[in-house]
């Protein structure tokens, strides 16, 4: 009933680096290209995605970090969406930033 796993998959999309605007401009920029992607999928509403928020642990040795989070209420949509959504990620800049990306995160 809460939407919670194991009956919703869910991707976390990472980042930190020292500029607090480089940080949240790459996941800003990665949240509308989702939400893009996921307007024109063939199942519009399939993927929900979540704001971009600071990470639990918003400094850490001197960094900034923030998170993205998305989810889907099956594997294979999820899948379709990371691939699609992937060449939208390749375009932006992460020179100054660790990006990761967590598939079914045990973390938050």
């Amino acid at each position: 009933m809460a939407g919670f796993p194991p009956f919703v998959y869910q991707v976390m999309l990472r980042a930190e680096g020292k500029q607090e605007n480089e940080v949240y401009r790459y996941l800003n920029d990665a949240h509308s290209a989702a939400v893009a992607l996921s307007r024109s999928a063939e199942s519009p509403g399939s993927v929900e995605i979540l704001g971009v928020v600071p990470a639990a642990m918003p400094r850490r040795a001197n960094h900034i970090r923030a998170q993205l989070l998305i989810q889907a209420t099956n594997r294979k949509t999820m899948q379709k969406f990371l691939r699609e959504w992937q060449y939208s990620l390749d375009e932006y800049s992460t020179k100054k930033l660790r990006c990761s990306l967590d598939v079914d995160p045990l973390e938050y």
